[in-house]
């Protein structure tokens, strides 16, 4: 996201670094559309309940390809990935699948300002196939149909206020059908609190949420969701850590939207921290899949559309049997 964007930008000047970039926009055309998906080499070692299993890298020679910031599964072993740029990238799981990937458009091919295309957060009734896109700048939530056309939209009065850049980053409906949705932002730099709202139901459809605060593990922001049971959620949290060169620091915990504090606070159940062995980048989606051999949980990476960051994803194995770091 754009504000990820000029705090690394920033990093890399304080820290002296001798690397020379610039961003620019995308532009709409799509030109490349195909991207390749390689493993890359790995330390396999354990986090918490978690074990890292496998690693990726995803190329593309499109302009537009990167900044990916949400990820969802389909059906038939396929993620989507969703983008700053308001692209998709569709590609079959890469420990089963061919190593392609196909990038495009989510929504109509149309020429509009970037405030209507930062996509930052996807989230999917596997019941029905009906998915759901949160979007900073307008803080909009899209409602996309199974063929992934666009079937409704809304801007809920209670995102409105939400920073221009940091706006609905970690988004879920959850398995019992409500959907929690959380400020990447806190509204200001001395609070602590970002906002929530959980829909009891779609949110293009409630105009009612229930309003709470997020409070995140010091220094970290949300940034994905993943359902899980009732009204819990896995959710990733990533923070910028100054040095040189400058990085990213990783955690996944667990969020339940039933168990507030009294005065309308959540907080989250820290289940591990990421060390700097992982491949390095800046991970800010997450999806779940349930497969034969146990439970694992994928990481994908926004390159921020930096020359010297990359697109990677993790394949993480959950061992639940394990206890969680904090």
């Amino acid at each position: 996201m754009r504000r990820t964007r000029l705090a690394l930008g920033l990093a890399v000047l304080a820290a002296a670094a001798p690397v020379t970039w610039i961003h620019t926009s995308p532009p709409n055309p799509v030109v490349a559309p195909h991207a390749a998906i390689k493993p890359i080499p790995f330390q396999a070692q354990r986090f918490g309940s978690f074990e890292l299993v496998g690693a990726w890298q995803i190329a593309g020679a499109d302009s537009g390809f990167g900044g990916f910031s949400a990820l969802i599964t389909l059906a038939d072993d396929r993620f989507v990935a969703g983008s700053d740029s308001g692209r998709k990238l569709v590609f079959r799981r890469p420990d089963r699948g061919s190593g392609l990937a196909l990038l495009s458009h989510l929504g109509p091919r149309r020429k509009v300002e970037k405030a209507n295309l930062d996509l930052e957060s996807l989230t999917r009734d596997p019941a029905t196939g009906t998915v759901w896109a949160g979007y900073e700048g307008k803080n909009r939530i899209v409602r996309f149909g199974p063929d992934l056309k666009v079937s409704g939209r809304v801007r809920p009065a209670a995102m409105r206020d939400w920073g221009a850049n940091s706006g609905p980053e970690a988004f879920a409906r959850l398995a019992d059908g409500r959907f929690l949705v959380i400020e990447e932002g806190t509204g200001s730099w001395f609070s602590d609190k970002h906002q929530a709202l959980v829909f009891s139901r779609d949110p293009v459809e409630d105009d009612k949420p229930l309003e709470l605060s997020f409070v995140a593990p010091d220094g970290f922001r949300p940034v994905d969701l993943a359902p899980l049971d009732n009204g819990r959620a896995l959710i990733l949290f990533r923070k910028l850590e100054i040095g040189l060169p400058p990085g990213f620091g990783t955690a996944i915990g667990v969020v339940d939207i039933d168990q507030p504090s009294d005065d309308g606070i959540l907080t989250s159940r820290v289940l591990a921290r990421f060390a700097a062995s992982i491949p390095q980048d800046n991970y800010e989606g997450m999806a779940v899949t349930d497969d034969p051999d146990g439970r694992h949980v994928w990481l994908i990476s926004d390159d921020n559309f930096m020359h010297y960051q990359r697109t990677l994803l993790l394949k993480l194995s959950w061992d639940q049997r394990q206890k969680a770091r904090e």
